[in-house]
């Protein structure tokens, strides 16, 4: 179906209308329409209604300020169209349908719009109301008090441009201009706004303010400042009555030391409760610590956050950065400050001296205690622990130890052939300078070292050590010295006689290609071969 496009105009209006091609196009309604737009606007027009006087005490014609001026005194009152305006004093203008009044000058329109000033400039043909000094507009359950103001009775709106303050329930509402629409209920404010309720106070570029929702808009720099936070955005809502907002644009929330950015947050002041999408980061401004995520929320009293969805966590202290990766992260915080992280599902952790990687990690800041469960791998320098489960203790930023169990091992590599290694039930690593200088092995401990010569260096003997438990110290990556519990039982073999087979214990696994190199690779997981 093609379809045709007509453009008509003035003088080809009616060679369309004797054309019956077009005729069939066009319903007698459109064809009325078309020529009525023709027509001058002034047939059309409503002629306006003139001004009424109803009463006053006395009435003067005074020829100084016109042929058809009157001067009104005492008690003046006038009706213009449904509206209703009294003063002590007035001047009339009939042939320009335009009144001047002073004094006690009130305008009343139906039932609910009052509006008070010491004078008043009234047009009746255009019906602009223009009322100076001490302005009061009173509109149901608000008022607006102003110096100047100019209300358009056809278009019911109000303008005020040399400040102005709203009174509404428990907010009171300032800025340098605003309007107030009487149809909608609703004030604008611009420029250098400030909303003061008693929980907070709303300080924004432009603000719309519905008197029926008591839900405030803004739009341009907002802050909204309360003894618990402290909020920013660019776009936003806040819903007075019922205590929740919505921010967008750049928008923060702090909290304490706590900071929550969002692309958008939801907040609900009830139960300070705050939910941010996309792009969402919390920010401790103490501790230097910050979570990332695309979904989170925050609990302000007491602190608990959860973040999800691409979760990344930086700690940055001694000008060293931590970062940690995982599915889901909350943090929560007690009284005291003490700061408990759980980090759920593909957790990988990069520090430069230390690399880990597990299901799940529990950190507690009051313990110093780092908690891995599931397969826990944890590299620090060139020593790979693992377990079923590992628990380590620091001191600062630095292990202090580790305790590993079930299935404790430990691996220290001499070079890319040979390792020495350390097994048992139950490990007790301790660490010096973020070495491993002494380990407690538990039940069925088995240990497999290299000897070297200690002039030229080179590996002379491998020696494989059998024990229920035992305790091994170790200086520069060598085995200086071993204590054995019970039941001893060891062999030590030339290193030419050791065959490829026998230079690893049983269950040995080196994972240096899943080990994350970079703060990027904690992204990747890699599965265990």
């Amino acid at each position: 179906m093609i379809k045709e496009y007509i453009y008509i105009t003035s003088d080809n209006i009616f060679h369309y209308l004797q054309n019956p091609r077009y005729l069939t196009f066009m319903c007698l309604a459109s064809v009325i329409l078309v020529i009525i737009s023709f027509l001058p606007a002034k047939s059309f027009a409503q002629t306006p209604k003139k001004v009424e006087i109803i009463r006053a005490n006395s009435l003067e014609f005074d020829e100084r300020l016109g042929i058809n001026a009157k001067r009104l005194l005492g008690n003046v009152v006038f009706k213009h169209e449904e509206a209703f305006m009294f003063c002590d004093s007035a001047y009339f203008y009939d042939a320009e349908n335009f009144v001047e009044a002073f004094s006690n000058v009130r305008i009343i329109q139906g039932d609910s719009l009052l509006l008070f000033g010491q004078k008043l400039l009234y047009n009746g043909n255009t019906r602009l109301a223009q009322m100076r000094n001490v302005v009061k507009l009173i509109h149901y359950d608000s008022f607006l008090l102003t110096d100047s103001l100019d209300y358009d009775r056809g278009t019911e709106i109000g303008y005020y441009f040399n400040g102005g303050t709203i009174y509404h329930e428990d907010n009171v509402l300032s800025s340098l201009r605003g309007y107030y629409h009487s149809l909608e209920n609703t004030y604008y404010a611009v420029d250098s706004v400030e909303m003061v309720n008693p929980q907070y106070t709303i300080y924004s570029d432009t603000l719309k303010y519905d008197t029926e929702t008591a839900i405030s808009y803004f739009f341009g720099p907002t802050h909204i400042v309360s003894d618990s936070n402290i909020i920013y955005c660019e776009i936003g809502y806040y819903d007075t009555e019922n205590d929740v907002a919505g921010f967008w644009e750049n928008a923060w929330l702090e909290s304490g030391h706590n900071l929550l950015k969002g692309d958008s947050i939801y907040y609900d002041r009830k139960i300070r409760f705050g939910e941010a999408f996309e792009n969402v980061s919390i920010y401790d401004t103490v501790e230097n610590f910050t979570a990332y995520g695309n979904y989170g929320y925050y609990y302000e009293s007491p602190h608990f956050a959860m973040l999800t969805d691409s979760v990344w966590v930086v700690h940055v202290a001694d000008e060293d950065s931590l970062f940690l990766s995982s599915d889901t992260v909350y943090i929560s915080v007690d009284t005291l400050d003490n700061k408990l992280i759980r980090a759920f599902y593909k957790v990988q952790v990069f520090k430069s001296d230390i690399q880990a990687r597990c299901d799940s990690l529990i950190y507690s800041s009051a313990d110093s205690l780092a908690e891995m469960y599931v397969n826990p791998i944890v590299w620090l320098e060139g020593t790979q622990l693992t377990a079923d489960f590992m628990s380590m203790h620091f001191i600062g930023n630095d292990p202090d130890y580790a305790v590993l169990e079930p299935n404790a091992f430990v691996i220290e590599p001499i070079d890319s052939v040979y390792f020495n290694q350390i097994k048992g039930e139950k490990l007790i690593a301790f660490f010096k300078d973020k070495e491993l200088y002494k380990a407690d092995i538990y039940n069925n401990s088995e240990t497999l070292y290299f000897l070297e010569d200690e002039e030229t260096k080179e590996l002379i003997a491998k020696n494989k050590a059998i024990s229920t438990n035992m305790t091994i110290y170790i200086k520069d990556k060598q085995f200086e010295k071993i204590w054995f519990y019970e039941k001893p039982d060891g062999q030590t073999f030339p290193i030419d006689d050791v065959l490829p087979e026998q230079l690893t214990l049983r269950y040995f696994v080196w994972y240096e290609k899943i080990r994350p190199k970079s703060k990027k690779d904690i992204f990747i997981w890699l599965p265990i071969e």
